[in-house]
């Protein structure tokens, strides 16, 4: 049977791994840190579980929801069902997230309703009329700046899309793809307000996986692991191990020579891994200079080009209870651009008397938030925290903050340009697969991420 080297035991690694030695493969799972699960693990620190970003799974594949939901098997109540409630604090009100009809019409008041009513409209008819002279190809590389006033008008562009949009990239809106936005597809306003207005329910039996909708995604009901989301990774790794499948941690690899008949070394601090193929779910920017020999310097150049915005988590304990009207609220020029309840995800993720909130704080590897002690990025969070009045320093009992590094793909305007060039070179070496948020240069779901985890085994599986 032939043998399989994973790089990276996050979420897409494992579950390649899950399926790879459920189909008898020998695999080989190599992680760079003490524990698995990548983005989508949960940090245990004394009696308090942290997760990297609040998550919550969902999703309208049905395969994928039953192989997690059977992981659990046996323990009923272990992921229990968990409804979502997404807000957006929006001039010092909570307005449902993301932004929909209801939200414009109902919760922003009645100034900034008619504002948004009537530049909408104005876009709308302006991009209805131009749409019959301009081909959809056309379209396909507008900044978020073009596409925000294009389908939203510009009041809810200067007043959303352009300071949130730039407060969480660090990057003028127009220098960024409109593919940043998730599901970024015209609105459909009748359609809208038919939908969260009259509180019609998804028909997800008749719909294609993957075929969703921001809006209709959010709609799904959520599910949460008791102790933490890094469960379902743990579980996937215990599945991987009982299948026959390694997992060895620590081992930061340094070199990927291709050999002569197509197979492959991989060399890590300490140790050497051969194998048939390598599938790689590390940055694209990190695996390309690992790959021996490579004397494609232009396609290095490129993969370099390609960015990746860094994370830091700042967790603040404290004995207050619903502190947010919502399990987790996006915030406008603020530091941090959004703060979740995790106990309204799971309560025993700290202490019965104690609750975590952990506040998200986007940047750029090496800038200065990222350089900042804990000390000084805590003080910057609860400052700026007590003018919502929701939380005060006195209420915080303790903190912990965690840096994570190439964590959300940057989709500059000319990235597709660079992402191209750095795929072609990968689809000239047989046997290599570069997959995953990091490794596709991917901004996706969990369950967008286990899918490509198992539709890459089928790929093997059919050579």
């Amino acid at each position: 049977m032939k043998k399989i080297i994973i790089i990276g035991g996050g979420i897409t690694g494992l579950s390649t791994a899950w399926k790879l030695s459920e189909k008898g493969y020998k695999v080989n799972v190599i992680e760079s840190d003490k524990s698995i699960g990548g983005l989508a693990k949960s940090i245990k620190v004394e009696n308090y579980y942290f997760d990297i970003g609040p998550h919550s799974f969902f999703t309208e594949d049905k395969e994928i929801f039953k192989k997690v939901m059977d992981l659990f098997e046996g323990e009923q109540g272990e992921i229990p069902y968990s409804k979502r409630i997404v807000k957006m604090m929006f001039r010092g009100k909570y307005v449902d997230y993301p932004l929909s009809a209801k939200s414009i019409l109902i919760q922003m008041g009645i100034l900034s309703a008619i504002m948004c009513s009537l530049s909408f409209a104005k876009s709308y008819i302006g991009t209805s009329i131009s749409s019959l002279f301009v081909k959809k190809t056309q379209n396909e590389n507008l900044t978020v700046k073009q596409w925000a006033i294009d389908n939203f008008g510009k009041y809810l562009y200067l007043n959303f899309f352009k300071p949130y949009t730039e407060q969480f990239w660090k990057i003028e809106t127009s220098e960024l793809s409109h593919r940043v936005i998730p599901s970024s597809k015209k609105l459909d306003f009748a359609r809208t307000l038919k939908h969260l207005l009259l509180n019609k329910y998804l028909e997800l039996s008749k719909r294609e996986p993957g075929k969703l909708s921001l809006v209709q995604r959010e709609s799904l009901p959520s599910y949460y692991p008791k102790k933490g989301y890094g469960e379902i990774a743990n579980r996937i790794g215990k599945k991987v191990k009982s299948n026959g499948g390694e997992i060895h941690t620590l081992q930061e690899v340094s070199e990927i020579i291709l050999n002569s008949n197509n197979s492959f070394d991989v060399k890590t601090n300490n140790k050497t891994f051969s194998g048939d193929f390598v599938i790689s779910t590390i940055p694209l920017n990190r695996v390309i200079t690992k790959i021996k020999p490579l004397h494609e310097t232009k396609i290095i150049q490129s993969a370099k080009k390609l960015e990746y915005l860094s994370l830091v988590l700042v967790y603040l304990i404290t004995k207050k209870k619903n502190v947010l009207n919502c399990q987790y609220c996006y915030f406008i020029n603020r530091p941090y651009n959004r703060i979740s309840d995790m106990n309204s995800f799971s309560e025993n993720l700290s202490p019965k008397d104690e609750n975590i909130l952990a506040v998200e704080i986007s940047c750029h590897y090496e800038s200065d938030m990222w350089k900042s002690s804990d000390e000084e990025i805590f003080s910057t969070c609860i400052q700026e925290i007590e003018k919502d009045n929701f939380l005060k320093k006195a209420d915080v009992i303790n903190y912990k903050v965690i840096k994570v590094p190439s964590v959300y793909p940057i989709y500059r305007k000319d990235y597709d340009i660079h992402l191209k060039e750095t795929q072609e070179c990968f689809d000239k070496i047989k046997n290599f697969y570069s997959i995953g948020r990091q490794g596709q240069f991917y901004y996706g779901d969990i369950d967008q991420m286990i899918r490509i985890g198992f539709d890459t085994v089928d790929k093997i599986i059919k050579q």
